[in-house]
């Protein structure tokens, strides 16, 4: 039985059914590497043409594979570089590895090998040119020697990742951020190559394209898998060395490229190296969940120091207390003949210490202390009960005015936590730009503000003022389809 044979009635059917059929198969997608001998290499203004060749026996006899591998001239100039070639021409006459994708000329209808990467067979080369580099980036003195720890930093709430969209690096930094939903940290993913001759070039173009991001990245990450000496060896560049030793000053830069025991340029010079991307990934979430647990710890100490606070401050203002002093007062002063101001500042000394004693406790035996004392020292007339009423409200008024400062003084310290000030409080924050808002004549009917709840934030508008009163104020903010009551 005869194979199906499928006709054409031209070239071009032919051809558009070929490529169809190449396409379809994802051929040219695929990443290849493999090792050859090189037999001729030339230098065109378009780029390096490279024939390589094997021999292999068949039982007809020896026969050899021959292809060629084309480099874009982009790439050519670096590879040689790197190599420490000064012409295409030394490749000749030695085995090297490649690294690239076939590419389909369609209008001859052939295959063209399109390298990204070649490699020296063996270390040796590429552990000399690292070596070089070090040396290099020594003298400049921009080694990383300080050992950093993420606990230096402030929590980590913002990251700018480098690396391929496709990486299994990228996948498994990702992946290994296990970080409660509301601490998560915003991720942005900076695309560049990470591997072949564009990698360092496009590793320091992402560093550049984050500065001109202007948002305040907490940390930098580079991240790539594990691979061949080969695959990591364009990592081993010094411009790429120098560009990320000076981005620590903007921004700590954090390396995971590889497995444990690979090492590149910027493992020496990131402001702090991981073995892979998955520690990197853990190593941020303990960062945050240890500021979490810090956080909470001092909201405990804080919960208990106002609990006491104002049930102290509570104490101190009971109406029953203060009508046992009024009525102690009132009592002595109405046998009373004679004006002495001496006794009057004795008396506001004595109660302007026991109101000052602010950590004591007010029992029935001090009021009864302060109300024989007030007894003893009262020996002579003073013009008037209003006038000694007058001095006592202000030292109420006065040592009042004091806690109400300390209270502000603490909720001050809190407001500096930004967005955490919202989780503390259980309930919501209000700014106005970089602004605080404490009261309701700090708005304008209009003007929109943000509110940081525990969960998330909104943004909010002033549309309405409902009164304006010594006692009561409110006004209408508008969120969304929400309506809010300030």
């Amino acid at each position: 039985m005869m194979d199906k044979i499928i006709e054409f009635k031209d070239l071009i059917e032919l051809h558009e059914y070929v490529s169809k059929k190449i396409e379809l198969s994802g051929l040219t997608n695929e990443h290849f590497r493999f090792f050859a001998d090189v037999v001729r290499a030339k230098n065109h203004k378009t780029g390096i043409y490279i024939n390589v060749s094997q021999p292999y026996s068949t039982k007809y006899g020896s026969r050899n594979i021959e292809i060629t591998v084309y480099v874009p001239a982009r790439l050519g100039s670096i590879i040689l570089s790197r190599l420490n070639l000064k012409s295409a021409n030394e490749l000749v006459g030695k085995k090297w590895i490649f690294q690239g994708r076939l590419s389909f000329y369609k209008d001859r209808m052939s295959f063209t090998f399109y390298a990204d990467t070649i490699a020296p067979v063996g270390d040796s080369e590429i552990e000399k040119r690292r070596k070089e580099i070090l040396e290099e980036l020594k003298i400049k003195n921009l080694l990383m020697t300080k050992t950093h720890e993420l606990s230096e930093l402030e929590p980590i709430k913002k990251i700018a990742i480098i690396s391929s969209k496709t990486a299994a690096g990228y996948e498994d930094f990702l992946k290994n951020l296990t970080v409660p939903v509301i601490y998560k940290p915003i991720v942005h993913l900076y695309e560049s190559p990470m591997q072949g001759a564009e990698t360092a070039s496009g590793i320091i173009l992402a560093l550049n394209r984050i500065k001109e991001s202007k948002i305040n990245y907490d940390v930098v990450v580079i991240v790539r898998g594990g691979g061949a000496s080969s695959d990591l060896m364009y990592f081993d560049d010094l411009n790429l060395g120098i560009e990320i030793a000076k981005f620590n000053e903007y921004c700590p830069v954090l390396s995971g490229i590889g497995h444990e025991r690979d090492f590149t340029i910027p493992d020496y010079v990131a402001w702090k190296r991981f073995a892979t991307p998955t520690e990197v990934a853990r190593a941020i979430s303990k960062q945050i969940e240890d500021n979490i647990k810090k956080l909470d710890n001092n909201w405990r100490e804080f919960e208990i120091l106002m609990m006491n606070f104002f049930d102290k401050f509570e104490r101190k203002t009971d109406e029953s207390i203060l009508q046992i002093i009024s009525n102690s007062i009132n009592s002595n002063l109405k046998i009373l003949d004679k004006t002495s101001f001496e006794n009057v500042k004795n008396i506001y000394q004595m109660i302007n210490l026991a109101f000052t004693s602010f950590e004591k406790n007010i029992s029935d035996d001090f009021i009864t202390y302060l109300s024989n004392n007030i007894n003893n020292e009262i020996t002579n007339n003073i013009r008037s009960l209003d006038n000694f009423r007058t001095i006592f409200l202000q030292i109420l008024t006065s040592e009042m005015s004091k806690k109400e400062e300390k209270l502000n003084e603490i909720f001050d310290s809190l407001l500096k936590k930004k967005e955490y000030a919202a989780i503390l409080f259980g309930g919501a924050i209000l700014r106005n730009d970089d602004k605080f808002i404490r009261s309701v004549k700090e708005v304008r009917i209009g003007e929109k503000i943000k509110a940081y709840l525990k969960d998330g934030s909104l943004n909010l508008k002033v549309i309405n003022e409902k009164s304006h009163t010594k006692k009561k104020e409110e006004i209408d903010i508008y969120g969304g389809n929400t309506l809010f009551k300030l």
